[in-house]
């Protein structure tokens, strides 16, 4: 009996230290500070859903606004990242599985 004690704590501990090395804590430059937006907002590029701090939020887009883009002129901008922004500027359409 006490070899099956000592062999469940011993599995245990590996498996813990298995995943302490596999998924570490994110940095906390990455976590949210005070005052931060977490609520999830729709990227514009692409369409993933990313919390308001971790992206890039354009409140007085300039664009080129036509009939058929769809976007109103006085909406907030939402992208993942600076890239999906240029894009979007640049009139690219993402295509997901490029």
């Amino acid at each position: 009996m006490f070899g099956v004690i000592i062999v469940i704590l011993m599995i245990w501990a590996v498996m813990w230290a298995f995943y302490k090395f596999m998924y570490p804590r994110p940095p906390k430059s990455m976590m949210p500070k005070k005052g931060d937006v977490t609520t999830p907002r729709t990227c514009d590029f692409c369409g993933n859903s990313l919390a308001e701090y971790r992206g890039v939020l354009e409140t007085n887009p300039e664009l080129a606004v036509t009939d058929e883009s769809g976007i109103d002129s006085k909406k907030e901008l939402f992208f993942c990242n600076y890239e999906h922004q240029a894009d979007f500027h640049a009139g690219k359409v993402y295509q997901p599985n490029l």
